[in-house]
């Protein structure tokens, strides 16, 4: 059933592309900006571009804007972002990147769709800005994105998960959800609720509700809040110079400017600079876990040589008790 769940909506989102596919094709491979590259792919996991074209996702694949993503119920992929963010995309989940820009500009921004399941997402420098548009649409609610580290889920009705609606769990930072009734501040360690049903106001629930488990990838998001924003700055700073320069030089965007074989070799060079990145992170972290390992191989060898010592101070006492019982018996007899 979840495959065939899973086939009607990639048919759905096929429709849906056809009927917004008025545009001239120039115009489509203009708004074709790249949002983000593929870091980890495992199970059944679709992307649906705005040329209506399917595709299998491997690593350092590129999404961009105007995709859709897919997976089925062993699916899953982690997406490392053009704002430095992070987004790890769960089973059974209907995800659009409707907007992305990440420019290192004031109007950096993006929208986000999610019609069902749900993913965990570790922002980058768009959201540093209250005047930057970071939102995520639902079928029940708009989720605006304060804060950094946060998990919006989508119930669809006739699931047995639990209540039909929007949910969104916050672990660090603030989102506020909005619906045409009202809005709410969903803090660190709660979680909000937008329901299908009826038309109340979204509203902070009393607790974490049980469905909001970890996936067999959940440990990638260990300590990702500090590692990212640890040089985001940086990052940004960059990205910042090379839109200034391309715009100096009277660059128009890529897609618009370059003949097909340009933008291969543009994109090429992107992916390349992804997978650096990437090896850079990889390196980084295998250095942590050595570091941690020789950390714990150290407290191990210490913990080994006090026993040592405990035990050889016992046999020490134990001989000394020797010999003394000895030298009494002999001077008994």
């Amino acid at each position: 059933m979840r495959r065939l769940a899973l086939s009607l909506s990639l048919a759905f989102l096929t429709l849906f592309a056809s009927a917004q596919g008025a545009a001239a094709p120039g115009d489509q491979a203009a708004e074709r900006a790249l949002a983000g590259t593929v870091s980890l792919v495992e199970g059944d996991v679709r992307f649906l571009g705005s040329d209506q074209q399917v595709r299998r996702p491997k690593l350092n694949d590129p999404l961009y804007q105007g995709d859709s993503v897919l997976t089925g119920s062993d699916g899953e992929v982690h997406l490392d972002m053009q704002d430095g963010g992070y987004i790890g995309v769960r089973p059974n989940t209907n995800m659009s990147v409707d907007e992305f820009k990440a420019e290192g500009g004031a109007d950096d921004g993006f929208l986000i769709g999610l019609l069902q399941g749900s993913f965990r997402a570790v922002t980058g420098w768009i959201t540093r800005s209250g005047s930057r548009r970071a939102e995520i649409r639902t079928p029940t609610a708009t989720i605006g994105i304060r804060g950094t580290d946060y998990e919006p889920m989508v119930i669809p009705e006739g699931s047995k998960a639990g209540e039909p609606g929007t949910y969104n769990r916050v672990n660090i930072g603030e989102t506020e959800m909005r619906t045409k009734e009202g809005s709410v501040i969903v803090r660190p360690n709660q979680a909000g609720f937008a329901p299908y049903r009826g038309a109340p106001r979204p509203r902070v629930l009393e607790r974490v509700p049980a469905f909001f488990k970890p996936t067999r990838n959940e440990k990638r998001f260990e300590g990702l809040h500090q590692r990212i924003h640890q040089h985001l700055e940086e990052r940004r700073q960059q990205r910042t110079q090379q839109t200034e320069q391309r715009r100096r030089q009277g660059a128009k965007p890529a897609a618009a400017q370059k003949s097909a074989g340009g933008q291969r070799i543009e994109q090429r060079r992107r992916e390349q600079l992804q997978r650096e990145e990437g090896q850079k992170q990889r390196r980084i972290q295998q250095a942590e876990k050595q570091a941690r390992r020789r950390e714990a191989q150290g407290q191990a060898e210490e913990h080994r040589r006090k026993i040592q010592q405990q035990e050889h101070a016992k046999a020490a006492k134990k001989a000394e008790r020797a010999e003394r019982g000895k030298r009494r018996a002999e001077k008994r007899e």
